[in-house]
């Protein structure tokens, strides 16, 4: 309903399919002639694995059109609608006056992508990518890019707070919250962490405090600096000297995820391009991303939740019920902090 109000407004939607947020199955139905023109395909947050094993936008098309949408209008969708949102008007379909971007599939129902032609030049033939020369790039943005941590030493007195604070409860499977009340002490036994958002762009020192229930962590802590949006340090732990101790190991990778246990770093994935991306191939992230996940399950991390992904999640503030920021728990709903 809330997509048809939009939509009858005149709006473009998303129809996500990403790692962590999904909305295909439920949106489907908007891709007839009615709607079809004002929606677009986006993946948002999409770990390395779901790209390696699935598919980036050519899974959401093979998705929607073995959902029943009619092939055409999946590729449409995925092609044309976002070029011409985007207003990138020489790209989007094959016609005069266009950039020869397009694929060659085997069929509608595999989607299997055979060739890749770039400004009518093949560039992939089955899964071979042709050479071509790397961008240039400016030293001083490469630079700029892998400098964007700003944050002083971190002990365990920054995450130390006496009173009481909200408690973020986690619903398994998804990104959403609920207020699960309030407390003054981590409580490992009882699924009770400390969570933490820290600044790292302007070194304010900012560190919005909380605690966390359903993560199920039951030693050592977990900091990231993907945390949407704008990508501070999120660190959730069952001790403070913990938390500052992942939290200062991610400043030292110039951003990443961090498994923090045992007074040390137990898995590591460094993403140094301004704290959210990696200069590494795919499968070497997805191999380190891996075998991270699997170190925070094995401390106690629930099986139902993505360790890094939906914890990220706990620092966008536009999601219901309860967030945190760089000002401590706030609550969506009422706008006000806890």
């Amino acid at each position: 309903n809330d997509a048809i109000a939009k939509l009858e407004r005149g709006q473009f939607i998303m129809i996500r399919e990403g790692t962590a947020a999904r909305n295909l199955d439920a949106l489907a139905p908007l891709l007839c002639d009615k709607y079809s023109e004002r929606c677009m395909f986006c993946t948002d947050d999409k770990h390395p694995n779901d790209l390696l094993e699935k598919g980036h936008i050519d899974y959401i098309v093979k998705r929607a059109i073995g959902l029943g949408v009619d092939p055409i209008t999946a590729v449409k969708v995925a092609c044309h609608n976002a070029a011409r949102y985007f207003l990138l008007n020489n790209r989007g379909a094959i016609a005069p006056g266009y950039l020869g971007d397009f694929v060659i599939i085997d069929s509608f129902q595999d989607f299997h992508i055979e060739k890749v032609f770039k400004k009518g030049e093949l560039m992939v033939d089955h899964g071979v990518v042709k050479d071509f020369p790397t961008p240039a790039i400016d030293p001083y943005l490469t630079e700029r890019a892998h400098s964007t941590f700003h944050v002083e030493h971190l002990t365990a007195q920054d995450f130390t707070e006496a009173r009481p604070r909200g408690i973020i409860g986690m619903v398994n499977g998804e990104i959403t919250t609920v207020d699960a009340g309030y407390s003054d002490r981590i409580d490992a036994e009882y699924d009770v962490l400390k969570i933490a958002v820290v600044e790292r762009h302007k070194n304010t020192r900012h560190i919005g405090i909380g605690f966390l229930q359903g993560y199920g962590l039951k030693s050592g802590a977990v900091a990231t600096s993907v945390s949407h949006d704008s990508h501070n340090i999120i660190v959730v732990g069952t001790s403070e000297a913990d938390m500052a101790a992942a939290a200062n190991r991610v400043v030292e990778l110039n951003g990443g995820i961090v498994v923090w246990d045992g007074g040390k770093p137990v898995a590591e994935v460094p993403l140094s391009i301004a704290g959210i991306m990696s200069d590494e191939p795919l499968t070497t992230v997805n191999e380190k991303l891996e075998f991270a996940k699997a170190k925070a399950h094995a401390l106690g991390v629930n099986p139902g939740i993505d360790p890094f992904m939906t914890l990220s999640f706990m620092a966008l503030p536009v999601i219901p019920s309860l967030r945190i920021t760089t000002r401590g728990v706030f609550d969506v709903t009422t706008q006000s902090y806890v």
